[in-house]
């Protein structure tokens, strides 16, 4: 591992002038945050106490059972929110331009989003959902509220936005990042927009394609199996790249292999990989990373942090740093353990790293291996 993470070093020396030069197209959320901590109960010392875990703080609602009862949470910040502007937002830190298309506000943007990177420009086309973010340690729970989304399809974006402009943004980019699938109800009409209008008759099959579902536990199976064709279909016009957490994952194992999804991550996703016809597929969890190409297997071991200052947005961050990987030139392997340094980065501090943080947060993983 020591002499993974120097070769990660020795590519980093480079990143800044390689990143520079490249150009990521990204669509199509946009959300503003509260990350809250629910309050179990208050004391005259020491003030309130917070619900540690999900299963603690279930095994309170579920004791409530017949009755109503109310909660109250404590704010920690309100914040740019979306897979797609968090994930922008990281990858724009660490030295790349980005064009981001999404739900940022009309007529203008949301003061929230002057929070992003100067690397990231702005495209919206509708206004932004709004997500309360329950913290805990062992996870969260998500509650969006989505607005205008719901009702915001590709021709909500071309007429906005205008379909000049659209083939410009994505036929340029080096980089097309399409997330949070699940939480958009046009996702399948807008990937097509994408396919019919900006792609049809490209000749280029240069272009990286990433894409993250997001919690599909909502969504029919059609209309996954849906989404899993149209994703193949970018592979005409570039190499693509599938991400997925464990929860995703599990989901896509009963739509396509088997309704009792595998206890085994990897066991999992080696029968679903072979279902697919995508470049690579990611699984990744808190506790095991794993990601597949037309190369073999690898699996990478994130650093367990017992307290994180944050964990909403821990899987975009984990995302950009693949991404970034990708685009200074490592292999899937070195691309994974990037990604968790990344994911590790933003959890302890907050923040998503520039490379001068990962730098030094890459030695210090080294300097403690034995």
């Amino acid at each position: 591992m020591k002499e993974k993470l120097k070769q990660i070093q020795d590519q980093l020396q480079n990143a800044p002038a390689l990143l520079a030069s490249k150009k990521v197209a990204a669509g199509f959320d946009g959300f503003i945050d509260s990350i809250v901590r629910v309050i179990n109960f208050k004391t005259e010392v020491s003030g309130p106490v917070f619900f540690n875990t999900i299963k603690e703080f279930g095994n309170y609602i579920a004791g409530k059972s017949g009755s109503g009862f109310s909660l109250e949470s404590e704010e920690l910040v309100q914040k740019l929110g979306g897979n797609m502007p968090i994930m922008a937002n990281a990858m724009a830190q660490m030295g790349t331009n980005v064009n981001c298309v999404g739900a940022f506000g009309i007529p203008s943007i949301a003061p929230v989003f002057s929070q992003m990177h100067p690397n990231c420009k702005l495209y919206t086309y509708t206004n932004p959902g709004f997500t309360t973010a329950m913290e805990f340690n062992d996870g969260k729970i998500m509650l969006a509220q989505m607005t205008d989304l719901n009702h915001s399809d590709w021709n909500t974006i071309k007429s906005t936005i205008g379909l000049e402009k659209l083939r410009k943004i994505f036929g340029d980019a080096d980089l097309v990042c399409l997330v949070n699938w699940s939480e958009l109800d046009h996702s399948n009409k807008i990937w097509e927009g994408l396919l019919e209008d900006i792609f049809a008759g490209s000749n280029s099959t240069q272009k990286q394609f990433f894409f993250d579902l997001s919690d599909c536990s909502k969504r029919k199976p059609e209309a996954i199996t849906s989404a899993i064709k149209l994703i193949e279909q970018f592979g005409k016009y570039g190499k693509v790249t599938l991400s997925l957490n464990r929860n995703e994952a599990n989901i896509l194992y009963q739509t396509f292999i088997d309704s009792n999804p595998h206890t085994d991550l990897q066991a999992a996703g080696n029968k679903f990989f072979t279902e697919l016809n995508i470049d690579t597929l990611i699984v990744h969890s808190s506790k095991l990373s794993v990601s597949w190409d037309v190369n073999g297997t690898y699996m990478s071991e994130p650093v367990f942090i017992a307290n994180p200052k944050f964990s909403t947005g821990a899987g975009d961050n984990f995302n950009a740093g693949y991404c970034m990987a990708t685009l200074i030139g490592l292999n899937a392997e070195l691309s994974l353990i990037m990604a968790n340094c990344v994911a590790n980065c933003y959890i302890t501090m907050g923040d998503s790293p520039d490379i001068t943080a990962l730098n030094t947060y890459i030695s210090e993983l080294i300097n403690n291996i034995a």
